[in-house]
């Protein structure tokens, strides 16, 4: 992939295409920044008639190799497109995890070494990120898209062809946008609901969070030690927490919690919950700090905006 900086892209058309049977040149091109591409164009007589633009011709051949008029002219759209592009069409092809991308360079196609196929370079290698440099995998793609990875045909034309762009040139779809909003919008509202809620249920939120996520309650929530107010267990790891809920509180108060709670030999971390305050996070590693805004995204995440419509209303 080329470090170079990549601006937005335009293209006229949108292609997906398979690197080989069962993706057998992938690798190659990925690496060496080329696209192969089948269908015996390498033979002398099938690349001149390429080369001299012949697509009629081209389709005969296909047909007096055994092709019924439907493939032959399939295999022949799909060649035509290969050859003719000037580099305004993107190419995409799927390898591992990852969507890859591409233009091709203006270079003539020539017929590859090993005897099958041509070839033509890409336009500074392939891309498997967006002009931003954010990944472009499979799990952060839509299946529309996705789906692509199981063609079994050579190449074929991308119906999300919008959808594709978008991402490629870094823009969140219409739908995604407002989603992010919205949620942006539940996160807010919910740090303002936590903050009606009295001590006792601001505790059983925070107990509902943990357990929400694999941690398990070992004793009952406000009747534990005198400086713990959760006492956790992660099942899947044996890992023990402690949990100090407080709804308003500072840097100073949690200092004397921790001076009070000592090495804290029995748990191997600590959380410290509040929904109003400000606190640094200190120099332990074993203490992590929940404050409003990481706690409130857990809520959302935890579907337990309901809970906190319904205890505040």
């Amino acid at each position: 992939m080329s470090d170079k900086a990549v601006t937005a892209i335009y293209p006229k058309l949108v292609r997906y295409i398979k690197l080989g049977d069962a993706g057998r040149w992938e690798r190659e091109c990925i690496d060496n920044g080329i696209i192969r591409f089948g269908f015996g164009t390498n033979e002398d007589a099938k690349f001149d008639v390429c080369v001299q633009r012949d697509w009629n011709e081209l389709t005969n051949m296909f047909i007096a190799e055994g092709r019924n008029q439907g493939t032959a002219t399939r295999f022949t759209n799909e060649t035509r497109i290969f050859f003719e592009d000037n580099s305004s069409t993107l190419w995409i092809t799927f390898n591992g995890d990852d969507l890859w991308w591409g233009f091709l360079s203006n270079d003539a196609p020539a017929a590859h070494a090993d005897g099958l196929g041509v070839w033509r370079r890409v336009q500074n290698g392939w891309k498997n990120t967006d002009i931003n440099g954010e990944p472009l995998t499979k799990n952060r793609l839509s299946g529309a898209l996705t789906k692509l990875a199981a063609y079994r045909g050579t190449s074929c034309s991308v119906d999300v062809e919008e959808y594709l762009i978008r991402r490629i040139n870094g823009q969140k779809v219409e739908q995604v946008e407002r989603a992010l909003a919205a949620r942006t919008e539940m996160i807010d509202a919910a740090i303002g609901l936590m903050r009606l809620l009295g001590p006792k249920d601001f505790e059983l939120l925070v107990d509902l969070v943990f357990t929400s996520s694999g941690w398990r309650r070992t004793s009952v929530v406000g009747k534990t030690q005198k400086f713990l107010d959760l006492d956790l267990v992660l099942p899947s790891t044996g890992e023990r927490a402690c949990v100090q809920v407080k709804s308003k509180t500072d840097s100073k108060e949690l200092a004397a919690y921790l001076e009070q709670l000592g090495d804290f030999t029995s748990h191997t971390r600590m959380f410290f919950v509040f929904h109003t305050g400000n606190i640094d996070q200190p120099g332990d590693d074993r203490v992590s700090i929940v404050g409003p805004d990481k706690l409130a995204v857990r809520v959302v995440e935890a579907g337990l905006v309901g809970w906190l419509i319904e205890k505040t209303s």
